[in-house]
């Protein structure tokens, strides 16, 4: 990635200073305990465990009535029982016990209780009156609540888990969700593609600590400089969207809004007891605050894509590059609908493509058809590209088709180096072929459709025109 946002938030309120100060505690404990893990077949506490071990967490504290340890971790009664210093509890004890559970985290001092129970304020009256009075004791002992109904939150850099089998290693993605099976498969998918996470923290029900808190947070935060989410409604909208403006200028937001429809928001309220809002003032906000709008898994994955890969380009004027005449023309379409120009080759460019692209089933028209002979022939589209990043009217690139070359990428590679142009490729099977892992952190990124690329690059332009108060 070759941008970076700041650690802090112009003008942070001292209620902003406050909540970083509180969440820091939370996300770099001293130790953590988890309530209600078993041995028991499809425990989720246990479950969880697992992911604390493996990620080399190592002053676990686990606490059941009955069980004697767990995976080798010592068990304790109550939390009081505990002599060691903790800062967070995961809780997955019954709904019925929760408060008390609370009251005993309070009253030893433990900042952040992380409640994994389910059936409180997204079921119904009963359940919304019991999460008020978790709420209660947690205040009265200067506690922080995330959740109730959630997985819990994840810090490579500090070993916590809430899954098994999540990435080690840290990276400058943070996410805030009120799913949390996405954001703990959003982690997973992005593994895949070499994206690495700061902090991901699944929100629920939200009955204390909100949306606008951990965006405050990550705002702040110096190992994030990217931030996703995925929100049902906000409790704070005015604070929330007055948070959003701020870090939009440092840090990009990536947000994929759920409860657009009337179903859906009946959905998001059984789901997390969020209130969707209407759907119009959401885009408003979201225009108005700089964020980057998703409307899918998929586009919230490709938006990430780019922004964490490629530099921001300072404008939006693209060359298409490809080996196939209609691969190029859909590929120019998409830009236009997607707000991006097909930039006009300068002439010294055209003289640069005239010696070495062939005269036949070609063109060096924007978009650069090289024909069916480049797919076997890798110099001819190293130099194309070469010669189309060095054109200044040139700000990113669309490259589609490749070379069964294996050596393709590697000589792209070294063409790229050091370009501040954002270059996306559109995968082929060539392509695949040539590609065993994830490319590095590289200025380039990979889409398996010329449209989803082109929205990704309109995506970025969009964000810096937003930044640069165009």
């Amino acid at each position: 990635m070759h941008w970076s946002g700041k650690a802090s938030l112009k003008g942070a309120t001292e209620v902003e200073r406050d909540i970083f100060a509180e969440l820091e505690r939370i996300f770099h404990p001293r130790g953590v305990v988890i309530v209600g893990a078993s041995n028991s077949d499809g425990n989720l506490g246990r479950f969880f465990l697992d992911g604390f071990i493996q990620l080399g967490f190592e002053k676990l504290y686990v606490v059941h009535p009955r069980e004697k340890e767990v995976r080798g971790v010592k068990t304790y009664s109550t939390v009081g029982e505990i002599s060691g210093e903790v800062d967070l509890a995961v809780v997955f004890s019954p709904q019925e016990t929760v408060s008390q559970v609370v009251r005993e985290c309070t009253l030893k001092g433990i900042k952040g209780v992380v409640v994994c129970t389910s059936g409180f304020g997204e079921k119904d009256g009963e359940g919304r009156r019991l999460e008020q009075e978790v709420v209660e004791i947690a205040r009265r002992g200067d506690t922080r609540l995330i959740g109730p109904n959630c997985v819990g939150i994840y810090c490579p850099s500090s070993r916590l888990a809430n899954f098994g089998f999540l990435p080690k290693e840290s990276g400058p993605v943070g996410m805030i969700s009120q799913s949390g099976s996405l954001a703990v498969m959003f982690t997973v998918a992005e593994a895949a593609r070499g994206i690495r996470f700061s902090k991901v923290v699944s929100c629920g029900n939200e009955c204390d600590l909100n949306a606008a808190d951990f965006l405050a947070y990550l705002g702040q935060d110096p190992e994030t400089r990217i931030i996703l989410t995925y929100l049902e409604g906000v409790k704070d909208a005015r604070r929330f969207c007055q948070l959003a403006r701020e870090v939009s200028m440092e840090k990009p937001i990536i947000i994929w809004k759920g409860g657009t429809t009337e179903v859906g928001a009946r959905a998001a309220a059984t789901h997390t007891g969020a209130l969707a809002g209407a759907t119009e003032i959401w885009r408003a906000a979201i225009a108005q605050t700089g964020m980057i709008s998703a409307n899918s898994a998929e586009e919230l994955l490709d938006c990430l894509e780019a922004f964490y890969f490629l530099p921001l380009p300072k404008g939006g004027r693209a060359a298409i590059v490809s080996a196939m005449g209609g691969l190029g023309v859909t590929i120019a379409d998409a830009c236009i609908e997607c707000g991006l120009e097909v930039a006009t080759l300068s002439a010294h460019t055209r003289r640069r493509l005239e010696e070495f692209v062939p005269p036949v089933g070609t063109s060096i028209d924007n978009p650069v058809d090289l024909g069916m002979g480049s797919i076997f022939n890798p110099q001819l589209y190293i130099d194309t590209i070469r010669a189309l990043v060095e054109d200044d009217n040139v700000d990113m690139l669309l490259i589609t088709s490749s070379s069964w070359d294996p050596s393709y990428i590697e000589r792209v590679l070294e063409v790229v180096r050091g370009v501040e142009k954002p270059i996306a490729f559109v995968s082929t099977p060539a392509l695949k072929t040539v590609m065993e892992e994830p490319l590095p952190t590289t200025g380039i990124a990979i889409y398996p459709d010329g449209r989803r690329a082109a929205m990704a690059l309109g995506k970025l332009v969009a964000y810096r025109r937003f930044r640069s108060g165009d």
